[in-house]
């Protein structure tokens, strides 16, 4: 018998919920909405509602995917309850996320997916952890690069030992102080909570949870967020990490640099790059780097990430698997990382 349709509802319906759909040159589906709203989303979940507390937004949603008006609303879950709900996604502003969650768990929704940061803090990532667990309730975050076909290739060849030995990682996420968003406004978090914890979910991914050596922190002024956060890190395998995270630049880049030792790893938004070691050609007796494509290194049309994460959900709530990325506990240690650079 085929399983009954996950019953779902969209908190926030703004940007990474349903307008980047409207790009042009993201590779599709690129938001929750454009998830649900696909030829697979449609056969595993069910929209129910939205929610939004901009009518602005809730209309624009509206007339976007020719929702009915009745399954969007502008204002809380609480204040226009559509139950019974097999499951929440929360794309609200970052310090919204533990108060929605909280609303979810207290309602008895089971199954939730939180856009990162799960909270502003680690303190308030317990929280919703505590509250879950009393609830016996499932907590997924959206790092969504985890699901991500050329990633999961990556972390698999090195785990295989295939690069060589890893050696160090540089990551970096520079983002435009000309157009900040959320993360320089008055709620608070800069460039390192709201863009680099993407950064370090993939390093804790890749390597668990590394030791702060040296961290520095740049504002403008005593008091004000950063506008950057540069840190060196080094794992109990002697793996030396540095992340660099700036929001000054008039460019976005996102990128992780691995480097073993026989292998140059590029992982970016910009593509993958590949480099082993060889023979040199301008040096008699050395080896160089040499750029190549690995064999089984996934092609271009299989990478989607959002397919990733919510094929995962499909099959936990279905009961056909218990494997869940990105849980609560790997955010915690997150936040974790992310305060120590704060700290220090």
């Amino acid at each position: 018998m085929k399983p009954t349709k996950i019953k779902t509802i969209l908190i926030g319906l703004g940007r990474i919920a349903s307008n980047l759909e409207k790009d042009p040159f993201r590779k599709k589906p690129c938001t929750h909405m454009g998830v649900l709203m696909s030829p697979w989303g449609k056969s595993h979940f069910q929209f129910v509602s939205g929610f939004d507390s901009n009518p602005e937004v809730c209309l624009e949603f509206q007339n976007q995917w020719k929702t009915q008006s009745e399954t969007v609303f502008p204002g809380s879950l609480v204040e226009n309850k559509s139950l019974p709900i097999d499951f929440a996604i929360i794309a609200t502003p970052s310090h919204t996320h533990e108060m929605v969650a909280k609303e979810c768990l207290q309602l008895g929704i089971r199954n939730l997916l939180i856009e990162k940061p799960v909270a502003m803090s680690k303190k308030g990532a317990m929280a919703i952890a505590r509250l879950s667990k009393a609830k016996n309730a499932k907590v997924w975050i959206n790092h969504e690069r985890r699901y991500h076909p050329s990633y999961l290739f990556v972390r698999d060849e090195l785990k295989k030992g295939n690069f060589g030995i890893l050696k160090s990682i540089r990551a970096s996420v520079f983002t435009s102080a000309k157009n900040p968003g959320i993360a320089f406004s008055k709620f608070g978090g800069g460039p390192l909570l709201h863009d680099g914890t993407h950064a370090l979910d993939l390093i804790h991914w890749l390597v668990g949870k590394p030791k702060l050596i040296y961290a520095k922190m740049e504002r403008p002024k005593k008091g004000m967020i950063e506008t950057r956060a540069f840190a060196c890190f080094e794992t109990k395998q002697n793996v030396e990490i540095i992340l660099d995270v700036s929001g000054g630049r008039d460019y976005f880049q996102f990128e992780i640099d691995i480097h073993t030792s026989s292998h140059r790893i590029i992982c970016s938004n910009d593509g993958f790059q590949f480099f082993e070691s060889a023979p040199s050609q301008l040096y008699k007796g050395f080896h160089s780097l040499k750029s190549y494509i690995p064999k089984q290194f996934p092609k271009p049309e299989s990478s989607n990430a959002f397919l990733g994460i919510y094929k995962e959900i499909q099959s936990v709530i279905h009961g056909k698997s218990n494997h869940m990325e990105g849980t609560l506990s790997e955010n915690i240690q997150i936040l974790e990382s992310i305060e120590s650079i704060y700290r220090h």
